[in-house]
């Protein structure tokens, strides 16, 4: 019960951490497109490994944690689970001939995780979904006007409520198999290729889980874009404001399951190599948003202060939509005993079909590819020397071609990552400190365009609860 008093305290401190989301969380003026820079549902662990998440299914055994992007995974929740963490970002702009450097360091998320029963888990928390904050310019030579300049700014992002259910409706196949009277009978008529057909197809029913997540969307964007004429009497200078409120439910929908090899030939693995594979979904959604907008002309008198001329646009509060792109992928994973967990993804994102209010989609669809690996020497280590064996030690990397093409130029985003698990506390509880780093470039300084170089580090803290602080969980007592 301390425990769990002390996770519902812990909870009602981080709601208030909401607020802290108005922090910009980005400096990128790439964030002006689409619904800003988006954010991937992956907590500290899965950030170190390039953030290959689909078909990568943690541990059953603590130190568990939980893979929020793939909610099929959520099924193998067997202690109640909670993780924090919290995001540094350092940024250098380089356009060819001048470097500018940026840094921020914000809240990153907040999820509990529980079984239910033994075949099911479910999750819920926040975190950010989006985020938008840059401030640029760019001149003009116009014949018979001079240097217009035109000014674009913006700030705020979208942050997300999230619950997540997962299930293994079949996990009892294969351990009904194993007591059967038809594994007896397959022995006893030396039918062994039959036999390990039918291993294989229950074993992989039985490992099959299925699982859904629902986003609650919410939070403002605000957009600015000024045009300025040189000294003039002839023109006059622009400024449009818009603000977009999000306030509406989207869903992803995720399938995982595997194999175990035991043995090659007739010789027995020392360590199970266990095959999985995953597939994930996010709907197409269409979501409501309100929207306002300001637009009107003014003058700078001598001191350069402001004189207001007419408003051409005032519209308040107005209800619109925008349609989300489909999101799909599918991963592998390669487990080696406790000691090796390999994983690999390929997903699609369709913004072609994104639509923004009444905007142009000059939007293109994106592919993104990334892989990692988890290694720990000994993961239940004891004795001397025991705890840097029972270190977590991951790397990974990506690929991202994105949703941006300017002046015939791709905005693709990529980096290496690295991160660490250190672990805290043994048997009743375990607790893991995760860091990871993300190295990254995003953007090119051909053709007049923004280069980004960054690196993100999210630390992240994972407490698992186990004897009396499991939660929807019978007790049986001597």
């Amino acid at each position: 019960m301390i425990l769990k008093l002390k996770i519902f305290l812990s909870l009602i401190i981080i709601s208030n951490a909401v607020f802290t989301f108005s922090q910009n969380l980005t400096f990128s003026p790439y964030s002006r497109f689409g619904l800003g820079e988006m954010n991937s549902p992956v907590f500290s662990q899965i950030g170190a490994l390039g953030g290959t998440h689909i078909g990568f299914k943690p541990d059953t055994t603590a130190p568990l944690f939980i893979n929020l992007a793939n909610p099929a995974s959520i099924s193998g929740i067997r202690l109640t689970t909670m993780e924090l963490g919290g995001i540094a970002r350092f940024s250098e702009f380089n356009n060819g001939s001048e470097k500018v450097k940026k840094k921020t360091v914000n809240f990153s998320y907040a999820c509990l995780g529980f079984p239910i029963k033994q075949r099911a888990g479910a999750t819920f928390g926040i975190m950010p979904y989006s985020n938008v904050g840059y401030d640029m310019q760019t001149a003009t030579e116009v014949t018979s006007v001079g240097t217009v300049t035109s000014k674009y700014s913006g700030e705020g992002g979208i942050n997300r409520v999230f619950f997540g259910l997962g299930i293994m409706p079949f996990k009892k196949v294969l351990y009904r198999f194993y007591q059967s009277g038809e594994r007896d009978s397959l022995f006893a008529h030396k039918e062994i290729k039959k036999y390990k057909r039918k291993k294989f197809g229950k074993e992989l029913l039985s490992d099959f889980s299925i699982g859904g997540r629902a986003d609650y969307l919410f939070g403002n964007i605000l957009q600015t874009s000024s045009v300025i004429y040189p000294s003039s009497t002839y023109y006059y200078n622009t400024r449009r404001y818009r603000s977009t409120t999000y306030s509406d439910v989207t869903a992803a929908f995720g399938l995982q399951t595997s194999f175990v090899i035991d043995s090659v030939g007739k010789r027995e693995l020392k360590k199970k190599v266990r095959i999985g594979f995953g597939y994930y979904l996010s709907i197409p959604n269409t979501i409501g948003v309100r929207n306002s907008s300001l637009a009107y002309n003014y003058s700078l008198n001598g001191f350069n202060e402001e004189i207001a001329k007419d408003t051409f646009l005032y519209a308040m509060n107005q209800k619109n939509s925008i349609r989300l792109p489909l999101e799909q992928g599918i991963g592998m994973s390669i487990k080696k005993g406790d000691m090796l967990n390999f994983a690999v993804d390929v997903s699609y994102t369709n913004w072609s079909q994104f639509r923004y209010l009444d905007n142009v989609n000059t939007l293109k669809n994106s592919y993104r590819i990334s892989c990692g690996l988890n290694f720990v020497p000994e993961k239940y280590a004891a004795g001397s020397g025991a705890y840097f064996r029972r270190i977590q030690y991951r790397i990974g990397g990506f690929y991202n071609t994105g949703y941006l093409e300017l002046k015939n130029t791709e905005i693709a985003n990529y980096a290496a990552t690295v991160g660490v698990g250190l672990p805290v506390g043994l048997f009743r509880a375990f607790q893991v400190v995760n860091i990871s780093a993300q190295f990254g470039q995003m953007g090119s300084v051909n053709n007049g365009l923004l280069q980004e170089r960054y690196v993100r580090m999210i630390v992240g803290f994972t407490f698992n609860a186990g004897g009396n602080d499991r939660w929807f969980q019978k007790f049986r007592y001597d």
